[in-house]
């Protein structure tokens, strides 16, 4: 019908793999209320596409013995497309701002009333006006109910993906809501010109092909707009599962020597590789526990005398940066030899300079584990542990 290049079906058949892959990875999507709406518009997306099949159609036109009514199926698939794009919209909307409900109800009341005129105007057109060229008879009705229709959903939705996809913080979704702000664009153009086309099917052949191309824009851009928003949830757990193994042997290595603030047994290193549920709490309560052991040994076997000895320990090396680092990472390896030896508690009053930068916030989260992870570099280096040999014990310890 279109001269496109043969690349187009390829590509088609690509986005839907993925569309289908997404659908099966985000299956723990259907017990999440908030993550429901999109995997559902991907079904419904991924499954539409195998219905409007040629083969499909011609199978309907049998069954049924109707001319046309495979073609009348594809148009029941599409307005419910519409529809369900339209009420993903809605959705995102009204998570920070009330909708009316007569608005949510909105995208299932326009697919009902559209699909049922589409149903009457096509039993009452001549079977030889059913989806012609020209519009005809009663099918001039169907153009005007189905353009009509179209542009509403198309525009709802629109301006709702472009307001947000304008905010979003997170890079992902804010790819995604464009993604589907410049699809759901495009749908505008490609239903004016089937218009232009069912009122004057004389126009340029170029006029039709923009038309085709703006309809595939619309579905490849929808679709893997929809995929990223559905598939971001298990990047964010996978991210943040990774960033917790990252400072898995530090938040160990502290742990061991702060045991009285063990307040539930600690998960094996097994379990804890195999747990993706709750991945931002369990980072956090990681980073948290990490903090309150230095907290702890900074309390319990720091003194001034220490803190002032590991900054001069660590003024061999180059940058003020890597100064305080190393001299961090000497007073707490130093304090927690003493801590696994049993030394005293010393209660002392110290100076919170040498506490490790706090990012904990979750914008703030990759910093603070490249912190965390170069801390942990540095209590394993040869210049700190040579400091803390040398200085425990310390003569106060051999005292007490």
């Amino acid at each position: 019908m279109h001269d496109v290049p043969p690349w187009v079906e390829s590509m088609r058949g690509v986005v839907l793999a993925v569309v289908w892959t997404v659908i099966v990875l985000r299956l723990p999507a259907l017990w999440r209320a908030r993550q429901r709406p999109v995997w559902a518009v991907l079904l419904l997306l991924a499954g539409g596409s195998l219905f409007i099949q040629a083969q499909v159609g011609a199978w309907i036109d049998t069954t049924t013995g109707v001319a046309k009514a495979g073609e009348l199926a594809v148009t029941l698939i599409a307005l419910t497309d519409f529809a369900a794009v339209w009420w993903l919209a809605l959705t995102l909307r009204t998570v920070d701002r009330p909708t009316p409900a007569w608005l949510r109800r909105a995208p299932l009341v326009c697919a009902a009333v559209t699909a049922v005129a589409a149903c009457v105007l096509f039993a009452l057109a001549a079977e030889e006006h059913r989806y012609g060229e020209r519009a005809e008879g009663v099918w001039v009705a169907y153009a005007v109910v189905w353009i009509g229709y179209g542009l509403v959903t198309a525009v709802g939705a629109a301006a709702v993906f472009w307001r947000y996809g304008l905010r979003m913080h997170s890079p992902a979704l804010r790819a995604s809501m464009l993604l589907l702000a410049v699809g759901t664009s495009a749908e505008v153009p490609y239903l004016v010109i089937r218009a232009v086309r069912w009122f004057d099917p004389e126009v340029s052949p170029a006029l039709a092909l923009a038309g085709f191309w703006c309809s595939f824009a619309r579905f490849v851009l929808v679709a893997v707009g929809c995929s990223l928003a559905a598939i971001d949830p298990l990047r964010k757990a996978s991210l943040f599962w990774y960033r917790r193994q990252r400072i898995y042997r530090l938040w160990r290595l502290l742990r061991q020597a702060t045991p009285e603030l063990l307040v539930v047994t600690p998960r094996s290193r097994l379990s804890d590789l195999l747990t993706f549920r709750n991945s931002w709490e369990l980072l956090h309560q990681r980073v948290i526990d990490i903090r309150d052991s230095i907290i702890f040994l900074r309390d319990g076997w720091a003194s001034p005398e220490l803190l002032s000895e590991a900054v001069r320990h660590a003024d061999a090396s180059s940058t003020s940066e890597r100064d305080r680092l190393l001299a961090t990472a000497c007073w707490i390896e130093a304090a927690r030899r003493d801590a696994l030896a049993g030394a005293p508690r010393r209660h002392e009053e110290v100076d919170q300079g040498l506490l490790p930068e706090v990012h904990a916030r979750e914008s703030t989260m990759p910093r603070e584990i490249t912190y965390l992870v170069r801390l942990h570099r540095s209590l394993a280096s040869r210049h700190v542990s040579e400091f803390a040999t040398r200085v425990r014990p310390r003569p106060q310890d051999a005292l007490g």
